[in-house]
């Protein structure tokens, strides 16, 4: 395994924090499937004088993202939160930009094909074996094909996940069979409802034109993952403060009633394809609005640190 820090021009390039001002971030990488596999962990600030097993969150990059761009979308919002509360984050690179999930319609049409399962599988075996992970706080969260990524963690490696937090992306239909059942998983789901690429109410994926797959609409995501997490159908609903003319609203939707795992959902009115409060990587004709209401990184982080705080 090679360890490698990150270079000044890459830290301009995708702001990434080292140093004093907070904790490192350093990149890795491994052989997996014949493959050079990447990934990036920052360690918390003041981490040799932490006690005991820390929380760890894989940070999952959307489709045609990178590890490094994934740090720079979402702000750096992440870091000053590990280091607060001694959190491990992981951000995870895929091949050829792309998440391969073995599903038909994106996979296939791959020129690498990857065992991203057995990818994860091993990298987090690695980073529990060098780093003081709490195995019962693991969590996953990622946008656009990130967050189909979380959902497929979620599923296909069960009792490895705590709670995951998908971003603009309903659970994608081919997930459906084997999201339905298997052990509680807290989930927080932050979607916009003029997302252009992911429709909210559910059907085909489109980017550019080309058709990506089909997810359920975010209504019936949510009851699937209330059913498997045994929640009841009472929920508490709380419109969040509008707090900038950015022209979104957020209503915050809570099923906390749960033998299992609690439920969560983020509804943007008039977001879009978006991390909330991060970047505005493409012109809104193209994703849409960013949602500055909210901190997306903030919301879910109290979303998972309520999962056994120590």
């Amino acid at each position: 395994m090679r360890h490698r820090p990150i270079g000044l021009l890459a830290l301009v390039l995708f702001g990434c924090s080292v140093g004093s001002r907070g904790g490192s971030l350093l990149e890795k990488e491994f052989e997996h499937g014949g493959l050079e596999r990447q990934y990036l962990v920052y360690t918390p600030r003041d981490a040799p004088r932490l006690d005991g097993l820390r929380p760890l969150v894989l940070i999952l990059h959307g489709g045609g993202g990178t590890h490094r761009g994934m740090v720079r979308v979402t702000r750096e919002r992440f870091h000053a939160l590990a280091d607060r509360d001694g959190v491990y984050l992981v951000y995870p690179n895929a091949v050829e930009r792309i998440w391969d999930f073995g599903e038909g319609i994106v996979s296939e049409r791959l020129s690498t094909r990857v065992d991203d399962l057995g990818f994860f599988r091993e990298l987090l075996r690695r980073v529990k074996a060098e780093y003081p992970i709490d195995p019962q706080r693991v969590f996953a969260t990622g946008i656009s094909r990130g967050g189909q990524a979380s959902y497929f963690l979620a599923c296909k490696l069960p009792g490895l996940i705590r709670a995951i937090a998908p971003v603009t992306m309903p659970l994608p239909g081919f997930l459906e069979d084997d999201c339905r059942q298997g052990p509680p998983v807290g989930v927080a789901i932050l979607n916009g409802t003029a997302d252009p690429l992911v429709p909210y109410q559910g059907g085909q994926i489109r980017v550019l034109r080309q058709e990506r797959g089909t997810v359920l609409s975010t209504d019936r995501t949510v009851e699937l993952w209330r059913l498997r997490n045994g929640c009841g159908p009472e929920s508490e609903s709380l419109q969040l403060p509008d707090k900038t003319s950015d022209g979104t609203t957020v209503r915050k939707t809570t099923w906390s009633r749960c033998s299992g795992a609690p439920v969560v959902l983020y509804r943007i009115e008039e977001g879009g394809h978006t991390w909330p409060s991060g970047v505005q990587y493409l012109p809104t004709g193209l994703v849409g609005r960013v949602c500055t209401d909210i901190d997306g990184a903030w919301e879910i982080w109290q979303f998972f640190r309520s999962f056994d705080l120590p």
